[in-house]
């Protein structure tokens, strides 16, 4: 095991602290698949797909 966390930047440039690798993968693989029924959420579930489809990519590199 690691003795420091892994570390990822977001798209809005904050570092992000990653404790649990294998758990943040699972959760940021079910984030960026959540949508709204609502379409008046499109915008921004447009906006928040893209932030975890990078968040995802980014751990699985690790």
């Amino acid at each position: 095991m690691k003795d420091h966390p892994f570390k990822i930047t977001d798209l809005n440039g904050f570092e992000l602290e990653i404790d649990n690798l294998q758990l943040a993968i699972m959760q940021a693989d079910d984030y960026r698949h959540y949508r709204h029924f609502d379409p008046q959420f499109q915008n921004a579930d447009e906006r928040l797909q893209a932030y975890w489809e990078d968040v995802y990519q980014k751990l699985i590199q690790l």
